[in-house]
């Protein structure tokens, strides 16, 4: 409950800032950044379907179907001595496809209801290379994230500083109070007193990025963790390498390690990778904080093989990708997903798991992207990608349509 309290105050104080920045400069210069302000939306169509149906098992039954309609309108004002705003809503409508086609929704939001929320609505300011976000907004860094798989990303509430004072070096440093996931209807505490990020991306070497984060998690178990990683480019391959570590402070609680190893190449219109991680059996999975741990950064990770198979404890992973592009702007991607856990995995012990995925984006159209896939996962009943048995695979189809203004 102070948490809430405190977000709140922290968002009217913003605000307050901003009404008191507009009255004590409401000139033309004003009147000017916010004509300069820029509107923008997205619409989008988001659909999934399965085979997990104990009784007759059948694709595109309704009740194994997914279908989200969103909308999303923006503003950002223009930059006046620094200072510019942002605000972002959402929307999301099943548009009468209940009892029709499809009777879930990937955001929980009930099939009478159209779900409407405030997901990004902060403050900012940039004077030469430091940029200060306040506020609800998106954040990019490896275990505190906004993912865009859904039909929107989660967002949260925090206050972000960003600086390259250092030659080729980004430091930020983020404190994070509460977050909206994906089928939450409210920003709720993202811990008991916060998440804290420390991140540094160095790219003096020519070619290549040195990452490295660090997190501090203060909650019943407050949980330290570090994420590093190293990219570079060759003349033929890129490397990429990763590494993990998650220190719960508990008694009975173990530490986790996470590495992974990355090889690609792209030649002409092909695309090839693969890729090897491994998790020790430590207590937490090599899972993001955010939306309920169900994401990893894993190099091996897949759509349906995510923090509950990749990410998950005693796991040994190998993951192998051919990327086809045909034609300008369309993109296809095979890609295969083994799992092996050991005896102490937070998966199925002693258990191998499989995904197979086909993927086919296409961009072609101005502002527009066109997405399908096809999923087949054996999980072993593990995970939301499983089947109607603990001995059934899944079958699944995704697709999606955006159209960006």
């Amino acid at each position: 409950m102070m948490r809430m309290k405190c977000s709140v105050v922290a968002m009217v104080i913003c605000l307050s800032v901003l009404l008191g920045f507009v009255n004590a400069y409401a000139d033309d210069s004003i009147s000017e950044s916010l004509k300069k302000g820029k509107i923008n939306g997205e619409l989008k169509l988001w659909y999934q379907t399965n085979d997990n149906d104990a009784g007759d098992n059948k694709i595109f039954n309704k009740e194994n179907s997914v279908f989200d309609a969103g909308l999303g309108l923006g503003y950002t004002t223009g930059s006046y001595r620094g200072f510019s705003a942002k605000l972002n809503f959402f929307a999301i409508d099943d548009l009468s496809a209940y009892d029709t086609f499809a009777n879930n929704s990937i955001h929980g939001v009930d099939h009478s209801e159209t779900a409407t929320w405030l997901g990004e609505a902060f403050l900012s300011y940039k004077s030469k290379n430091t940029l200060i976000n306040i506020g609800r907004q998106d954040l990019k860094s490896p275990l505190l994230n906004s993912d865009g798989w859904a039909v929107f990303p989660n967002n949260f509430e925090a206050i972000l500083v960003q600086n390259s004072d250092i030659q080729d070096t980004t430091v930020a440093i983020c404190y994070v109070t509460e977050e909206r996931k994906l089928k939450s209807d409210k920003f709720e505490d993202i811990a008991e007193d916060g998440g804290l990020m420390l991140g540094v991306i160095n790219k003096s070497l020519p070619d290549t990025t040195l990452s490295g984060y660090y997190y501090h998690v203060d909650d019943v178990s407050d949980v330290n963790a570090l994420y590093l990683e190293a990219t570079t480019k060759m003349n033929l391959v890129n490397l990429a390498g990763q590494y993990m570590f998650f220190n719960p402070d508990a008694i009975t609680t173990k530490k986790t390690n996470a590495f992974g190893f990355k090889i690609s190449s792209k030649l002409g219109m092909f695309d090839l990778s693969a890729a090897y991680s491994t998790v020790d059996d430590g207590t937490l999975n090599a899972a993001k904080f955010t939306d309920n741990g169900c994401k990893t950064p894993l190099y091996t990770a897949t759509m349906s093989g995510d923090a509950d198979i990749a990410g998950a404890t005693d796991t040994d992973s190998y993951k192998f990708s051919f990327g086809l592009t045909p034609i300008d702007s369309l993109n296809i991607t095979a890609s295969f997903g083994y799992y092996d856990h050991g005896g102490n995995s937070s998966a199925m012990p002693n258990n191998e798991s499989t995904s197979k995925e086909l993927t086919v984006k296409y961009t072609g159209f101005k502002n527009v992207t066109i997405f399908g896939a096809y999923v087949n996962s054996d999980h072993n009943g593990i995970g939301g990608w499983k089947g109607a048995t603990i001995n059934d695979d899944l079958n699944s189809i995704r697709i999606w349509a955006g159209y960006k203004f």
